[in-house]
């Protein structure tokens, strides 16, 4: 269950939707203010994330990691951009530092949750699956409809072997994300770590009834029957 490869997509999980919250963006602005030399190069940052993410280019990574740099020399207290700092560093593999950062960061605003779902991705990454869980059952209650953290908080009850809340939040996930496939195929990963052929045939089929040209269904039906 690799957390590169997350099945889920939503632009809630994205910084560029962070720095867009209402009251961030005043204290964006306010830093900016501060230090007007650096809005060009935050601007940037912005852009090159959002393509570095999309892409998963470690270049572009690379490259808004020196940005993130650039404006801390600067500034060393500028909230967004520790933020994306942060994520930058959880993206080179650098976990440890990643949490110190976005640890800084919860202290100042701790009621936003693209920040808990960022800290439990660098504790999932170290395979330190209850400090995961915590934390993303934090970010779940400031946003209970996140598709993401749902998931995040299934996969981390099944590998605790917690299976009964892993395949109810899987089910709260199915019918939340109801126009993708990908929630069903979760669930019949679920069955094939567990060793149930059965469970995950049937739950492939289920997934194939509702999205008739599921390719990863489709695949996986022809390997397991």
């Amino acid at each position: 269950m690799d957390k590169n490869k997350q099945i889920l997509k939503s632009e809630k999980l994205s910084l560029k939707k962070l720095s867009e919250d209402s009251r961030l963006i005043k204290r964006g602005l306010r830093d900016l203010n501060v230090w007007p030399k650096i809005e060009d190069i935050f601007n940037k940052l912005e852009e090159k994330y959002q393509v570095g993410l999309t892409d998963f280019a470690p270049d572009v990574i690379e490259e808004c990691f020196q940005l993130c740099e650039e404006i801390l020399k600067t500034d060393p207290n500028h909230f967004l951009t520790l933020c994306y700092y942060a994520r930058c560093l959880y993206h080179k593999g650098h976990y440890n530092e990643s949490l110190r950062y976005l640890t800084r960061c919860l202290n100042e605003e701790n009621d936003h949750f693209h920040l808990w779902k960022f800290k439990g991705d660098c504790y999932y990454k170290m395979k330190k699956y209850e400090e995961a869980l915590d934390d993303y059952k934090k970010s779940f209650e400031l946003d209970p409809t996140n598709g993401p953290t749902i998931d995040d908080i299934a996969q981390c009850f099944f590998l605790l072997g917690n299976l009964e809340n892993a395949h109810n939040y899987i089910d709260r996930l199915i019918l939340l994300e109801n126009e993708s496939d990908m929630p069903m195929i979760r669930k019949a990963q679920f069955f094939e770590f567990q060793r149930d052929t059965k469970g995950a045939i049937g739950q492939y089929q289920k997934t194939l009834a509702k999205f008739p040209d599921s390719e990863y269904a489709i695949k996986k039906l022809k390997e397991l029957i």
